[in-house]
């Protein structure tokens, strides 16, 4: 996945503007479900309640989440930037599915907790994997967009606002019911929310037009897309007047 890729064909108009399209609708659902991070509340007291924890290590272990989630930002963006957003987004998905597949297990008793700092380690590959995604999809949106850059981001923090919101209240109706919450269902649920939903990104994800200029010479990452073919004007990252006139109409149309 993160071998090197030759430039590919011209892309037609068309082409281009659907491929941004595809972008944007699989930038918005990663986001949609990248704030898990912010769920502890949903699940934590019963978590706690299960496993025995004090305040204190309560406590600890929902604040990790926030610490994978911010301290990785920089490597993530530079990730980006040099691998490509779909790398990004597998990562995502693996990440999501093993640690909420793990604080699934843990709390139902099937596997072993050695010592409550394995939760912190769960909680803090949850925030790595929010921010991978979440990084995919502002990097992509950023780069297709560049005429439009507030407006098409605009749209990924929204949906990463809202995703708390929204996974909270179907934990509500559908893990919540009754007496007794259903929190390992809910986590597992989660765990193939994240799966899911990322794995899609890293298909839909893709950055159309030459990407970094520091990849002309030796070929583009997986999830940038070539839609000129490297001439002397673009291997210094630039576009034709031409080209970037075509660009910025289609990226108007969009949004």
């Amino acid at each position: 996945m993160s071998s090197l890729l030759s430039p590919q064909p011209v892309l037609s108009r068309s082409e281009r503007h659907w491929l941004r399209t595809i972008s944007m609708l699989g930038a918005c659902l990663a986001t949609a479900t990248s704030g898990t991070v912010y769920l502890y509340s949903t699940y934590g007291p019963a978590l706690a309640h299960q496993l025995h924890l004090t305040s204190t290590q309560s406590n600890v272990v929902a604040i990790s989440a926030n610490y994978g989630l911010l301290l990785s930002g920089p490597f993530f963006g530079w990730a980006a930037d040099t691998v490509g957003p779909r790398v990004l987004s597998a990562f995502a998905a693996i990440g999501s599915f093993v640690s909420f597949s793990a604080l699934a297990y843990t709390y139902s008793g099937a596997l072993e907790l050695p010592h409550w700092l394995f939760l912190a380690a769960y909680m803090v590959l949850v925030g790595l994997s929010a921010q991978s995604a979440n990084m995919a999809a502002v990097t992509t949106t950023t780069k297709n967009f560049k005429q439009n850059r507030g407006s098409a981001v605009s749209l990924c923090i929204a949906f990463f606002g809202l995703s708390p919101f929204v996974l909270s209240q179907l934990n509500t109706i559908f893990f919540a019911t009754g007496d007794q919450p259903d929190t390992f269902g809910f986590l597992r649920f989660l765990s193939f929310l994240g799966l899911g939903t990322s794995a899609v990104a890293a298909t839909s994800l893709a950055v159309i037009g030459f990407g970094p200029s520091r990849h002309q010479r030796n070929g583009v990452p997986e999830g940038f897309i070539v839609d000129y073919p490297p001439s002397e004007t673009s291997s210094s990252g630039l576009l034709s007047s031409e080209e970037s006139a075509t660009n910025v109409d289609e990226e108007r149309g969009l949004l």
